[in-house]
């Protein structure tokens, strides 16, 4: 550094050597991703271009320096979490002994509907040799509930309240995916093999269809507006590309054109059947990603799912990391509510007195 201080006093400070020096510790220490651009450096002969971008990869090293400390700390910052959240819990329940009433209910319901699922399924998957659940279904079936929790019902679950609002959004998203998915498929159903095969069709569809069901999801008339509208667009946007692909004729038949109209407008009902059966099917795909599956592993989608594999797949990396992370803290509070549940009363207490 002495060396470079009087080259620069004395008017001989060499800069092309210089910036050979610093690019070549550059090469030394960064992560091999950037190595093409500590690469580039060498061909720059601009003094002012040359320091220019020998800061910008010298801030982007810095930021690839400080997501591998982050990532190198992550799990005992992970566990440091977990144990205090744990603790700051048992504090509020030591406090407040009916803490975890709406917890309580919250599984209730859930061992309810698992355990009536579970006795029709019965003759098809291999039963446990008691002929009950397993708790992780249960727990999983709950956590599902939450992605479908109706936002007038003020008793959520006291374990989960810190992620309400992420899995709101949570549940937003999938509110838009699923319907979606299912305008694509009523789409499909009447001009698929027209126009879902033209470039680019699909993708412009899709961002029409997000696009106007942006925001209407808390309100009814909302919905209803934004579906009827929908339909519209979705017919101008058929009617264009047969245009282009120069089969448009006269026309679309106006009554293809009302019965598509009509089918859109009617997804606004929570008991559309296709509506739900796009609803079962990701929710089938989420419950999967609880189950141990990996959403970039899963076997291939059906249409129109297909479609929406990418924010599928987002959706169930995010959901299974609050996931995760709520069972291993609260794990030790869900155990004796679920062997209440589904244990008869005698061997729920021995196995309580066992721990």
């Amino acid at each position: 550094m002495e060396l470079i201080q009087q080259q620069v006093h004395h008017g001989a400070l060499h800069l092309h050597r210089l910036a050979g020096f610093i690019t070549s510790t550059m090469a030394s220490l960064c992560a091999p991703v950037r190595d093409p651009e500590v690469r580039a450096l060498r061909d720059l002969k601009d003094p002012v271009e040359l320091l220019r971008e020998i800061f910008r990869v010298l801030g982007l090293m810095k930021t690839d320096m400080v997501n591998f400390t982050i990532q190198s700390l992550r799990p005992h910052l992970l566990q440091q979490a977990v144990q205090y959240e744990r603790l700051k819990f048992q504090q509020i329940l030591d406090k407040q002994p009916a803490s975890l009433d709406n917890t309580d209910a919250w599984l209730q319901a859930a061992a309810s509907e698992e355990t009536a699922a579970f006795r029709a399924r019965r003759d098809f998957p291999r039963p446990d040799s008691r002929g009950l659940p397993r708790p992780t279904a249960v727990l999983n079936r709950a956590y599902m509930c939450l992605l479908r929790w109706d936002p007038r019902h003020q008793n959520y679950p006291e374990t989960v309240l810190m992620d309400r609002a992420r899995l709101d959004d949570l549940s937003r998203r999938l509110h838009v995916l699923v319907l979606e998915a299912s305008v694509l498929l009523l789409t499909s159903a009447q001009f698929g093999g027209v126009v879902f095969s033209l470039r680019g069709f699909v993708a412009k569809l899709r961002q029409s269809v997000a696009a106007l069901l942006e925001g209407s999801h808390t309100r009814e008339a909302d919905l209803k507006r934004a579906l009827l509208e929908l339909g519209g667009t979705v017919l101008q946007q058929v009617t264009e590309a047969l245009s282009a692909r120069g089969g448009g004729g006269g026309g679309l038949p106006q009554e293809s054109q009302d019965l598509l109209r009509g089918q859109i407008s009617d997804l606004w009902k929570n008991n559309n059947p296709v509506r739900t059966l796009i609803g079962e099917r990701v929710q089938g795909f989420l419950l999967a990603t609880l189950q141990g599956g990996s959403p970039k592993r899963s076997p291939e989608l059906p249409f129109p799912l297909g479609l929406v594999r990418a924010e599928l797949a987002e959706l169930g990396t995010a959901f299974g990391q609050i996931v995760r992370f709520n069972q291993t803290v609260f794990g030790p509070f869900y155990a004796p509510i679920l062997r209440k549940l589904l244990l008869p009363p005698g061997e729920a207490e021995t196995a309580e007195d066992s721990r």
